[in-house]
């Protein structure tokens, strides 16, 4: 059914785009990245995007996907767009940091909507549109949500994590609304560092753990040849997603035709990024398990209880913060997310799933 539905958005576009092609103007973009051009993300999403965007609109827009580090430093690609260095860019809203907690909260909340439920609440039940006007309003951009993923590994630690307990004093590289929630609710000191820094810091013991990726990401990058434990489930990125972030007014310059083609690829590329990253995931659990030489361990149910009841506490002081202060975006964005998981958790007991643990 997924299948028939995105051709059938494909199918509309290459419509839309063939009626206006007599008196076509051509478009060529730059597209800043977060990842190498052998990365997951790049290869998933960056690269696929622009392949798409090309066939739906006859080849009238080109998107030039550009690797990381083109354009400067990757927690700063919204300057990029700003400034026209890029016209667009691919990357996490967790990268803009906490400042305003709508960024991270948004693509994917600690213990938030994991891999079965995420997208149904970014498309039914409401979360692209509140990401798109979020966008808009406080940044005057556009959003395309362009690309997703499934849950992370945990770490890769020097230390045993099990419990809550175990987090406190623990040097372990994140980033965003987790890292918030980890220190002022658990009393870990945590550090963000670009990710290609992890894997020298973990061999230097500079940090005790670290979070980066999906399984096939962390075995490309060899974190379990240096930590000794890898530990899941990855409660603090559940489900994901990436945003085109692309000027407003460089949007709206854009024919209606080609609008349509690109959020039309960028809700392909969305759907069957989750799919390949996580095929490519079983082969590298199967294979690091096989290894034996790491010890796997599962977080205590216990701890993922007190991981969400933090969490959720976490988001809705920021959200009362940001609201005395003008800013009602963090608790919108908090309350639909909320929500749609306790629905969700209270009425999916019907869907049949394959996981045991």
């Amino acid at each position: 059914m997924l299948k028939g539905v995105l051709l059938g958005v494909a199918t509309l576009a290459l419509g839309v785009v063939g009626a206006g092609a007599a008196v076509a103007q051509s478009y060529k973009w730059r597209m800043a990245t977060i990842d190498t051009e052998t990365g997951v993300y790049f290869v998933n999403i960056a690269k696929p995007f622009a392949e798409w965007v090309k066939q739906l609109t006859n080849g009238r827009m080109v998107i030039d996907p550009l690797p990381a580090g083109t354009v400067g430093n990757i927690f700063k690609l919204h300057e990029a767009v700003e400034d026209g260095l890029v016209e667009m860019a691919n990357w996490p809203p967790s990268f803009l940091g906490t400042a305003d907690p709508t960024n991270a909260m948004i693509a994917g909340f600690p213990t938030g909507l994991g891999v079965d439920s995420f997208l149904a609440w970014m498309y039914a039940g409401g979360g692209r549109e509140l990401w798109v006007q979020h966008r808009r309003e406080t940044m005057k951009m556009h959003a395309l949500v362009l690309g997703s993923g499934p849950s992370e590994w945990f770490a890769h630690s020097h230390v045993p994590i099990r419990t809550t307990d175990d987090l406190k004093g623990v040097k372990f590289r994140t980033l965003g609304n987790w890292a918030a929630v980890i220190r002022d609710k658990f009393g870990a000191a945590p550090t963000t560092v670009p990710g290609a820094e992890i894997y020298g810091m973990l061999e230097k013991k500079a940090i005790d753990a670290a979070e980066y990726s999906m399984p096939a990401e962390n075995w490309a990058k060899g974190y379990h040849e240096i930590a000794k434990y890898v530990i899941y489930p990855g409660i603090h990125a559940p489900a994901w997603a990436f945003e085109g972030l692309i000027r407003l007014d460089t949007w709206q310059k854009l024919p209606p035709e080609i609008q349509v083609a690109m959020e039309a690829a960028a809700r392909i590329v969305t759907h069957e990024s989750v799919l390949n990253i996580i095929n490519a995931d079983l082969d590298a659990v199967a294979k690091l398990t096989g290894a034996g030489r790491n010890e796997i361990i599962r977080l205590s149910d216990d701890f993922q209880a007190k991981a969400r009841e933090g969490a959720r506490a976490w988001a809705m002081e920021a959200a009362a913060k940001a609201k005395a202060a003008g800013n009602p975006w963090p608790e919108k964005v908090a309350t639909s997310i909320f929500a749609f998981q306790d629905r969700w958790i209270a009425n999916s007991k019907y869907l049949v799933v394959d996981h045991r643990d």
